[in-house]
């Protein structure tokens, strides 16, 4: 009897321990935020994003960012991560509400064409939101101010950068993004970097079968570097590498072919 006894509870230890991969979920993050306990809040969404991030579809990925963007305390940060959701996810589910945020930090910080921006986009783009009220009398109760401000000089015209080496042609240190089994996923986030202004390649390396997405091509790593900080600030998670020249590129379909999953 004892024997069977320790059998069934080592059975039901190795039920429980599997169990816990899984690891954090994002309705545990937002269970604990709404008991005011916000550090262990930070802990499980910086699990979460550690264990789950890379694998999770594109409306759990929106749903990550917004609420790392609630959390953390450096406001420079959280509007980045806003600013990510509005120009990488634009519809999705949190997009009205990280412009009303992007407008307000805007207003704190006392730039008040900045948050009139925002604010206009989330009246325009998101004309059903519930935050629309809200813009709308935050610039009429500043349209004065506004107005009052002196006028803005005009930009220079754009200068031309030189050539450094961001061709895909030579140097082996590139900048890779995401490398995936699905070839799907290494599209859509092919596809999404493309959106905001990069040229992405989905390659594969020898002796494994992920689909990489990278771009640039540097002959030194310094160059890498100043690209992967580039692609940071604008809310991408980078890495480098140094294997370019033995990629082997993966056709991509037609571009017309290509559907990103929708966030509902």
């Amino acid at each position: 009897m004892r024997i069977i006894l320790f059998v069934l509870g080592f059975a039901a230890l190795g039920c429980v321990s599997l169990s816990g991969q899984e690891g954090a979920s994002l309705n545990e993050v937002e269970s604990l935020m709404s008991r005011g306990r916000i550090m262990e809040a930070r802990e499980t969404l910086e699990s979460w994003w550690t264990q789950r991030y890379s694998v999770a579809p594109r409306s759990e990925r929106q749903r990550g960012i917004w609420l790392r963007g609630k959390l953390t305390v450096d406001p420079s940060m959280a509007e980045l991560d806003f600013r990510r959701l509005v120009v990488e996810y634009p519809g999705g589910p949190f997009s009205d509400d990280a412009l009303f945020r992007l407008g307000l930090s805007a207003a704190v910080r006392g730039d008040l064409r900045g948050a009139q921006e925002s604010f206009e986009a989330l009246i325009s783009g998101y004309p059903s939101s519930p935050r629309v009220s809200e813009a709308r009398s935050w610039i009429r109760e500043h349209a004065r101010e506004i107005a009052a401000l002196p006028a803005v000089p005009a930009a220079p015209p754009p200068t031309v950068e030189p050539a450094v080496a961001r061709s895909d042609e030579e140097g082996d240190h590139t900048v890779q993004l995401g490398a995936f089994r699905s070839l799907d996923r290494a599209l859509v986030l092919a596809s999404e970097l493309r959106e905001a202004g990069y040229g992405p390649r989905v390659v594969r390396t020898p002796g494994n079968d992920l689909a990489r997405v990278r771009t640039g091509r540097f002959a030194s790593r310094a160059g890498a570097e100043a690209l992967a900080e580039e692609l940071r600030e604008k809310g991408f998670e980078v890495t480098l590498s140094s294997d370019a020249g033995s990629e082997e590129r993966i056709r991509e379909p037609p571009r017309g072919r290509l559907r990103l999953p929708r966030s509902r």
